[in-house]
């Protein structure tokens, strides 16, 4: 990422000898206060992966400023935590309340009218869905590819886990939903199917204007990511 700001910061977690490690990216035309995201990865990524650098720069390119946090069992914070990320998923879900405690704590001198958007791909959309929906402070939710049930992954998680990491038990219908969350997926991903987005979609009861489709792109949206980065655009600038 050429010419950007990093500015690395460790996230603590109260009660616990763990710190997220993360970054926060910004360049020199970045206004002093602008619109801050959190950028989530997903599964087995970090903050370093080429889907969540190439947004990351595209972000703070476009004026705002960008975090990205290794999960637990992820990245840099893997080391703390070990890798075995299914004993702690549940925590990797909860976590992005402590991260976005924290932005709003030590970062509201740079967030431009508490404008905090939480974007993120995969296991990274099912963090948004769930613990980040719960979180009215966040303005704006872009889910890609996304999981809205986790009874259908190979893995069987026991089913409290389920529960607790599934958009399904946490999406409710509001009439903010349309103003706040855009979707998107690829009909040929191959890792989550499809359909997902159709169960998204009614159940948030969202209009078409909220939910992106392609009919090839894969799981990284291969040839689509400027478009995907144009829609999330277009849409955060509404709020």
């Amino acid at each position: 990422m050429n010419n950007i700001t990093i500015e690395n910061i460790d996230i603590p977690i109260n009660g616990e000898d763990l710190f997220l490690k993360g970054t926060i990216y910004s360049n020199s035309n970045t206004p002093v206060k602008a619109p801050f995201i959190i950028n989530l990865a997903g599964l087995l990524d970090h903050r370093e992966s080429y889907f969540v650098k190439y947004f990351t720069e595209k972000f703070v390119d476009a004026g705002f400023y960008v975090l990205s946090y290794d999960y637990r069992a992820h990245g840099e914070t893997k080391k703390q935590t070990g890798s075995r990320w299914d004993r702690m998923v549940v925590q990797i879900f909860s976590d992005i309340q402590i991260v976005i405690d924290w932005v709003l704590t030590h970062q509201s001198y740079r967030i431009l009218e508490q404008k905090l958007i939480l974007f993120g791909r995969s296991i990274g959309g099912a963090i948004i869905l769930t613990q980040g929906f719960l979180n009215k402070k966040v303005k704006v939710l872009i889910a890609l590819c996304t999981r809205y049930d986790y009874h259908t992954t190979r893995i069987k998680f026991q089913e409290e886990i389920v529960q607790k990491i599934s958009p399904k038990y946490f999406l409710k219908d509001d009439h903010s939903n349309n103003k706040r969350i855009l979707i998107a997926h690829c009909k040929d991903d191959n890792r989550i199917p499809f359909s997902n987005l159709a169960q998204i979609k009614k159940h948030l009861n969202l209009n078409a204007e909220n939910v992106v489709q392609f009919e090839v792109g894969g799981h990284s949206f291969k040839g689509h990511r400027e478009d995907i980065f144009d829609a999330s655009l277009k849409f955060i600038k509404k709020i």
